[in-house]
């Protein structure tokens, strides 16, 4: 997660976590995933390691419906999931999430992100214009007309002679904190997409060093833990 900042969890609320990954969030009450540690392909989503709940309650996503009562969490965090859900699995998720919680923060990587690297375990392209999550399916697209640079980039960034991510985080990733409705548009045309996209003038600054030593979060070391799961995965 790149952008926390964002979020405004109170200390009373109850919150759950989609996806966490290998790296719950610290706020993070109880958490739910598709995660199977007998499957190969989810074990490098992870880095090759186990997902660690740090003790809190671990439930199974299945076809994308989330086990839990209408508005049984105050707070939902979404992070870099929906780039990995097939986009017409994208609406029962995102109708999932708002039925268990009023508020939520989805965050995922912005198309450049992709157009650098991309990783086969990235299905779409999102962005959010205008509070509106806009996605596609890469299936759609002509992303894989620069698969030799990609990969060659790909190769640059296992080997840490490349990255676009610390120095253009506004450019490479995006979150958003949304209030009861969840806007969500799937195109299916590329042109569309990107006629879309030109349009938006939403980038979100890194946190301040002083939000960092208020929050107690060492981005640095966050930034470092991510970019070495990533390298070995994706």
């Amino acid at each position: 997660m790149f952008f926390p900042q964002l979020m405004n969890i109170k200390n009373s609320d109850k919150v759950l976590e989609i996806g966490p990954g290998a790296y719950p969030y610290w706020r993070s009450d109880v958490l739910a995933d598709k995660f199977d540690s007998n499957d190969e392909v989810d074990l490098t989503q992870f880095g090759g390691k186990a997902l660690n709940t740090k003790g809190k309650p671990l439930y199974k996503i299945i076809d994308n419906k989330l086990p839990f009562e209408d508005k049984e969490f105050d707070y939902t965090i979404c992070s870099h999931v929906l780039e990995h859900v097939p986009a017409y699995d994208l609406p029962m998720l995102i109708k999932e999430i708002m039925r268990v919680s009023a508020k939520s923060y989805i965050e995922f990587p912005r198309p450049m992100y992709d157009f650098v690297y991309n990783f086969e375990v990235h299905l779409n392209l999102l962005d959010i214009v205008s509070g509106e999550i806009v996605c596609i399916s890469k299936e759609n697209t002509n992303i894989n007309f620069l698969k030799r640079f990609q990969d060659y980039s790909l190769y640059l960034r296992k080997r840490n002679l490349f990255s676009i991510e610390e120095p253009f985080l506004p450019l490479i990733a995006v979150g958003y904190e949304f209030t009861d409705k969840i806007p969500l548009r799937i195109v299916k045309s590329e042109d569309e997409f990107w006629e879309i996209i030109y349009s938006n003038d939403y980038f979100i600054e890194s946190p301040s060093y002083f939000w960092r030593l208020k929050n107690k979060i060492n981005l640095g070391r966050l930034f470092r833990a991510l970019n070495k799961k990533n390298s070995n995965n994706q």
